[in-house]
């Protein structure tokens, strides 16, 4: 009992709903029960108070509480286990919000993921009183009707739902593996043993694994869309201690990994600085507010290429400070895009010299 006194006397005083639950708690973890005073010690409000919680607790528990007296004549209560389940109900908000998560998901071709929670979904549905979810059901389809999603420019990747189980074991147990994997810049199908460390999500999925082969000892990323096959092996692998899968990824602007790192600066011109404030170009980013309104954005990352490519959405309201490698790239992609609508303007209508040069993007 003191055990537990002391694991709830610390608790401030939380909002009605929090209590109840935190009083639950108490009474289904308490042998032989507790008293309304030592309830009260608990939870650190006054006895009235913790009669009323009580009062509400059996109500919601449809009167689950249960009542006996010790050798001292007081009244001891406490709640089995099975009846926190009331506690436990999933509301209206909860239940949308999953199912719109699931939909989310499907759409973005992550149908793995969105069988793991839809069976999600299903189990708490089961174990929800039926009475509950039939109330619930109607306005659950309601929110679903009327909502969207807008839908961003980007690959609709689908990932083979046994590859990912297969790695997901590997990785939980050390275990090596070989994939039979396709590569994107050749399309032959190459056969590398891996150490695997962990997956990276985002637009597309990634595996970053060890390859020990003598000529590489490197980490590297391996597109899980192109993964066609796992063969978990016996061989077990030690993990290094000092791999950290985040600070891997914040390498890189992106994914693609191009050697060097560079320290990246960025001023936002006024017109643009409340969105650049709000945006998350790289985790470690260092945000400066300038005098004149602009925002100065700082970070260290590798891959010239993908910067580039992002900063042409902020147009003119960007200003690259450094490092000149990307002030160079930066212009060669505006001369790739040129060229690109110089070629398909002179089949319609002949030659034309583009309305700017690079130049003027120094």
């Amino acid at each position: 009992m003191a055990k537990i006194v002391k694991r709830f006397s610390e608790i401030d005083r939380y909002a009605p709903a929090e209590r109840l639950l935190q009083l639950g708690l108490l009474l289904s973890e308490a042998r032989g029960g507790l008293t309304l005073d030592e309830m009260a010690q608990s939870l650190g409000v006054t006895r009235r108070t913790v009669e009323r919680l009580r009062n509400k607790l059996d109500h919601i528990t449809s009167g689950g509480l249960t009542v006996t007296t010790d050798d001292d004549n007081r009244k001891r209560w406490s709640l089995p286990v099975g009846r926190l389940s009331a506690l436990a109900t999933p509301n209206l908000e909860e239940l949308a919000e999953l199912k719109l998560a699931i939909a989310s998901l499907r759409r973005q071709g992550a149908e793995r993921e969105a069988d793991v929670l839809g069976q999600l979904a299903l189990k708490l549905e089961s174990a929800m009183p039926r009475p509950t979810l039939r109330r619930l059901e109607p306005d659950i389809e309601a929110l679903l009707e009327a909502s969207g999603s807008l839908v961003r420019p980007g690959p609709r990747i689908s990932i083979d739902p046994p590859v990912i189980s297969a790695l997901r074991r590997a990785i939980l147990e050390s275990k090596q593996v070989r994939l039979s994997y396709r590569r994107r810049d050749t399309n032959q199908l190459s056969r590398p043993m891996l150490c695997p460390y962990g997956l990276l999500t985002g637009s597309r999925g990634y595996l970053v694994g060890f390859n020990p082969h003598p000529e590489i000892q490197a980490y590297r990323l391996y597109a899980l869309s192109n993964v066609e096959a796992v063969e978990v092996l016996d061989q077990l692998f030690t993990r290094d201690p000092a791999f950290d899968l985040q600070r891997f990824a914040a390498r890189s602007f992106g994914v693609f990994w191009d050697g060097k790192q560079y320290e990246i600066e960025w001023r936002f011109k006024p017109s643009a600085a409340e969105d650049a404030r709000r945006f998350l170009f790289h985790p470690d980013q260092v945000v400066t507010n300038l005098p004149d309104g602009s925002v100065l954005i700082q970070f260290t990352a590798s891959g010239l290429t993908e910067m580039a490519w992002h900063l042409f959405r902020w147009g003119e309201h960007v200003e690259i400070l450094k490092p000149d490698d990307l002030k160079q790239r930066y212009r060669e992609c505006l001369q790739e895009a040129c060229s690109a609508l110089s070629d398909a303007r002179e089949t319609e209508v002949g030659p034309i010299r583009p309305e700017f040069t690079v130049n003027e993007f120094s």
